[in-house]
């Protein structure tokens, strides 16, 4: 008991917030397991009763957010400089734009923008035709809708809110309650109120963290299959979660310059040269035809989609864009904490646009040239998409998009890579800011001991293994909705904690 005393005194560790961390992802991982029909009927149950309850204040939440940014943005606010007007940037413009968009995207971008635009032709919105010309145009649009400015508005709040505390009270620890330092609570981190936020923070951590890297196992596990020509089955899917999770706990190991900045910069630049040579492999007219027709239908139905599912009930709604807000909503807090950790030295106004531009961006590259391709393949009866996706599911078609371009073991082993990498990028995050959560706010220690780093890089694997294992895509991507919701609350509270810190700059 002393030893365990000793070295929790020696990283400076709350015993508190560790023991809630722990605790929230045995007894998450053990709800699963313990009973497999019950956990499906349970999460499946709470997914539908909160959707049809608070879905429209996920859509109206996303709105409010995307015009909060920009008036900021754009308002004398937007020069506040975070660290002080002498503070330098820790990281160059290309590194910190790297680690902005994989830890805010992860493996996600992989996964679904060769294959989404497939679920929306046969049921467009807005009185347009199943599979008419329009209908694929708008299957486009939703897919840069979803991944793009909007999506990344919600990441937004969280990361203006901590970057603000972070530096202007000079914490040692990154904690979600810090966030709520502007509504005037001394010590805000240490109150029952500060610890239940925290707590909030953490179960929807685990909650989206297991569920984001339990849905994306089994298309890296088929990609393996088909690189390796070896069956596919359990023993393949545990040795890739041991292999990410190896790989991940090495980088954040390694730490934020050595590891996380490096492999961020080795996948930003891969994923750039496996888009070229996707590009190289279409015809070019039609996927720059399909491309402006998507972001012309983008820009054309932005309001329609961002407004679908509030006045009136929508199954669309419910089941797309609700899901995917509330996605954003899960990983906004923690993305928000790892953004504030590495953007010292840059202004209000850097965070908010490099974030909304850059963020599209990078999103909307992989939809139009990834989604672009395989959606020109369905047209010109090169590859069955739909049929595919309705006969063999969503991971056996995303690897069959890939196997169907040109040296296609050289572009499936290089595209199991990178969605290797964005899930080690985001997980290494996700480590590095759950140990920030645990130290204490009065210890000395500043940054959090490797060994912790790396305690937590496998403790977060725990979760991702049990839904493998359990086999249900759907829990996990329900799961990721059902912790969510308490950060529903939260959004508003940072957004006034924000106005109230900078009203006397």
């Amino acid at each position: 008991m002393n030893s365990l005393q000793n070295l929790l005194e020696k990283y400076s560790i709350d015993r508190t917030t560790l023991a809630i961390s722990f605790l929230s992802v045995i007894f998450t991982a053990g709800f699963i397991l313990i009973d497999e029909n019950f956990a499906k009927y349970s999460i499946d149950l709470a997914y539908q009763l909160i959707t049809r309850i608070f879905g429209s204040s996920y859509l109206i939440l996303t709105i409010f957010c995307f015009f909060f940014l920009l008036i900021l943005g754009f308002s004398k606010y937007g020069k506040y400089m975070l660290g002080g007007k002498e503070a330098i940037p820790e990281f160059n413009f290309y590194s910190w734009i790297g680690m902005l968009f994989c830890s805010g995207i992860g493996g996600g971008i992989i996964y679904w923008s060769s294959v989404e635009w497939a679920y929306y032709v046969e049921i467009p919105q807005f009185g347009i035709s199943p599979f008419s010309e329009e209908s694929y145009s708008l299957a486009t649009a939703y897919g840069l809708f979803h991944w793009g400015i909007s999506a990344w508005s919600i990441y937004g709040i969280p990361a203006i809110a901590l970057s603000i505390a972070f530096y202007k009270y000079k914490l040692n620890s990154l904690r979600l309650s810090s966030s709520l330092r502007g509504l005037g609570i001394s010590s805000i981190e240490s109150t029952y109120f500060g610890r239940f936020i925290d707590l909030i923070f953490i179960l929807s951590t685990v909650g989206a963290a297991g569920g984001t890297i339990g849905s994306y196992i089994p298309m890296l596990s088929n990609g393996f299959s088909d690189l390796l020509n070896i069956p596919n089955g359990l023993h393949i899917d545990i040795a890739v979660i041991c292999f990410c999770v190896g790989l991940f706990g090495f980088s954040v190991y390694k730490g934020l310059d050595k590891g996380i900045k490096n492999l961020s910069n080795f996948n930003l630049t891969l994923a750039l040269i496996f888009l070229f040579l996707v590009v190289l492999a279409v015809d070019i007219v039609n996927l720059v035809e399909i491309a402006l027709s998507g972001i012309q239908y983008s820009f054309v139905y932005f309001w329609n989609m961002s407004t679908l599912g509030i006045k009136e009930n929508s199954d669309f709604a419910r089941e797309w864009t609700i899901f995917y807000w509330a996605w954003w909503v899960a990983f906004g807090p923690l993305v928000g904490l790892f953004i504030a950790r590495i953007s010292k030295g840059r202004t209000l106004r850097e965070i908010i646009f490099g974030m909304l531009f850059f963020g599209t961006l990078g999103t909307w590259l992989f939809y139009l040239v990834l989604g672009g391709y395989a959606m020109n393949g369905e047209l010109s009866n090169e590859i069955k998409v739909i049929e595919n996706l309705k006969d063999i599911g969503h991971a056996n078609t995303a690897i069959t998009v890939v196997n169907s371009m040109p040296f296609n073991y050289l572009m499936l082993f290089i595209f199991c890579v990178i969605t290797i990498i964005f899930i080690t990028t985001s997980y290494d995050s996700m480590s590095y800011v759950i140990s920030y959560h645990v130290l204490r706010t009065d210890g000395e220690v500043t940054n959090p001991h490797r060994n912790l780093r790396l305690l937590w890089a496998v403790i977060l694997g725990i979760l991702p293994a049990c839904l493998v294992l359990y086999s249900d895509h759907s829990v996990a991507l329900d799961l990721i909705l059902i912790t969510s919701l308490p950060l529903l609350f939260c959004y508003p509270l940072m957004a006034i904690s924000i106005v109230k810190e900078l009203k006397n700059y």
